[in-house]
C-alpha cells in the first residue's frame, strides 16, 4: 500500500490512500494516524480516491482514528469511497457514522 501524507492546513491533515486497505494497509494507516496526532494534527482527511478494497482491519483502523480525533475535539472525514468500499460503509451503518464527501475542498467546509 502506497501512503501519502501532508498537512493542508494548521492543525487540519491529510492522508491519501492507495491500493487495498487490509490487515497490512490497516497497520501502516494507525501508524500514519499516530503520526499526525504527534504531529498534532486534530483533524484528517482520509482520501479513499484510489482504495478499491476495504475489509475488518481497515474500517477498524478508520473508526479507531475517527474515536482518537473526536476525542481531541477534532476529525476524521472520508474523501472519495469508491462503490465497494462505500457498500461496506452502508451495510455497517458506518456512512451514518462518518462524514463522507467527493472532494477534498468540501471536506474541509465546517472543519
Amino acid at each position: 500500500m502506497y501512503i501519502e501524507q501532508r498537512e493542508i492546513i494548521i492543525r487540519i491533515g491529510i492522508i491519501s490512500l492507495q491500493g487495498r486497505l487490509d490487515e497490512e494497509g490497516a497497520d501502516q494507516l494507525t501508524k500514519a494516524l499516530e503520526q499526525q496526532s504527534e504531529r498534532g494534527i486534530n483533524s484528517l482527511l482520509v482520501d479513499l480516491h484510489r482504495v478499491n478494497f476495504i475489509d475488518s482491519a481497515g474500517v477498524a483502523a478508520l473508526v479507531g482514528g475517527m474515536k482518537q480525533l473526536r476525542a481531541k475535539g477534532g476529525d476524521l472525514r472520508l474523501i472519495g469511497l469508491q462503490p465497494g468500499p462505500r457498500s461496506i460503509f452502508e451495510l455497517m451503518a458506518l456512512d451514518k457514522v462518518f462524514t463522507i464527501f467527493e472532494t477534498e475542498a468540501e471536506a474541509l467546509l465546517g472543519l
